[in-house]
């Protein structure tokens, strides 16, 4: 490993031996001690942070994000940072050059002055596909049948920039129709006065949630956006998600499942984006070589909550109808209790199944069903008869006969299949 420190001015590589550090591994190796220097925190991040440091015993310093100032004389080997303001920049300063690695692209942004914009270009990084999540999001709407689709741009930064045009791609190759939802022009007023100004950028943001065709979905760039989306639906009197499905980004907990109605969110594996980065930055102190291009970690998928459990229909009623079933699948429900719980008697519930959806009531019921007997064959080890009775089956027999006739296979084939195909694309981590 090698270090760069300032002598008289000029940068300098002093080897560890010169220190007579303790070599990594020995009974009693000095432990690394690294600044985790992030604009805000984030739970997952922090998870995989902490998990590789376990593994290889460093000792962290959290002080900046639990009161944003750096820690006073801190000396140490290496920083992990996430760059969200101009401050976290000015933080960095503060310090000699040491190994870094970054979780943004935040100070490379249009918003950020040149003066600091110059300063992150060349960073080693690790962090999520954009791309991928703006395809994925897309296509989360697209499965509920959304001739729909709006982003909510709430700042046009580069997230926003990378994410959109995917987005807009994916939707509109599928014939859906695709809204920007413009928030971000709303924020010049904030410096006229920030309570007030904030609550006109609301009122507009409910304004344009009226005129909007419905059912309408909308993604976000990030839960705490998304969040403020529903409390614009809630004011606009729009119903979440029979009328406005909301989905977020990064899938913090302490945001999602708290929400005004639970919200639906890409899981962006910010715990992987902490551990890759972490590991990058070890690789980094040990003095290995940067690599060129960002490394990018694909998101996880989409944790479906509350806010797009639905299938996308004009009538809020067979809407609220489909809803019942996705939540009710492993209950012994057929059309009369879907009848009940959407208000409607059993033959404008078959006519509005049938105009709307193009199949029966029980037809859906089974089809979900299937569908998560699917999910349970591939994402667990459970036998077919333990499958059969968490999906609302009587037994194995019938789970059998609605899966072939639904997909052609049986479920122990299916999954022996499944397996298969897994094993021969897999490629090495």
């Amino acid at each position: 490993m090698i270090r760069t420190d300032a002598v008289k001015g000029r940068s300098a590589v002093v080897s560890v031996a010169s220190e007579a550090r303790p070599r990594r591994g020995a009974l009693h190796h000095a432990r690394r001690s690294v600044l985790l220097l992030l604009g805000f925190y984030h739970i997952r991040l922090h998870t995989g942070i902490m998990r590789y440091a376990r593994e290889v015993d460093w000792v962290l310093d959290d002080t900046y994000v639990r009161n944003g100032l750096p820690p006073v004389g801190w000396q140490g080997d290496g920083i992990l940072t996430l760059v969200a303001h101009v401050k976290d920049i000015e933080a960095l300063r503060q310090y000699r050059r040491l190994p870094l690695v970054d979780f943004s692209k935040g100070w490379i942004t249009d918003a950020t002055p040149e003066e600091y914009r110059a300063s992150g270009i060349g960073r080693p990084r690790v962090y999520y596909d954009n791309e991928r999540i703006g395809r994925l999001a897309a296509e989360h709407f697209l499965e509920r049948a959304f001739k729909h689709v709006a982003y909510l741009n709430c700042g046009n930064y580069w997230m926003e920039v990378e994410r959109m045009p995917i987005f807009r791609r994916t939707l509109e190759a599928a014939g859906c129709h695709y809204h920007e939802i413009p928030y971000y022009q709303c924020f010049p007023l904030l410096a006229r006065g920030p309570l007030r100004s904030h609550q006109r950028a609301h009122e507009w943001l409910v304004k344009t949630l009226r005129e909007l065709p419905k059912p309408l979905g909308i993604a976000a760039s990030t839960d705490d956006l998304a969040c403020r989306l529903l409390r614009a639906c809630d004011d606009a009197d729009l119903s979440v998600p029979e009328e406005v499905a909301v989905l977020g980004c990064d899938d913090n907990p302490t945001v999602c499942d708290y929400a005004l109605v639970p919200l639906s969110s890409v899981d962006a594996d910010w715990e992987r984006i902490g551990y890759e980065g972490a590991r990058l930055l070890d690789r980094l102190m040990d003095g290995k070589r940067a690599p060129r291009a960002p490394i990018l970690i694909p998101p996880k998928g989409v944790v479906t909550r509350l806010s797009t459990h639905v299938l996308a229909v004009p009538d809020v009623a067979i809407a609220r109808a489909v809803r019942f079933i996705w939540e009710h699948y492993p209950d012994a429900i057929g059309t009369s209790e879907v009848a009940a719980a959407a208000g409607l008697s059993r033959r404008t519930l078959e006519r509005g199944f049938h105009k709307h959806l193009g199949q029966s009531v029980n037809h859906e019921i089974t089809q979900v069903r299937v569908e998560r007997a699917k999910q349970m064959l591939l994402g667990t080890k459970l036998k077919a008869h333990e499958v059969a009775l968490q999906c609302g089956f009587s037994d194995v027999v019938h789970l059998s006969k609605a899966f072939h006739r639904l997909t052609g296979s049986r479920p122990s084939k299916f999954r022996r299949q499944q397996a298969s195909a897994t094993s021969n694309t897999a490629a090495p981590s």
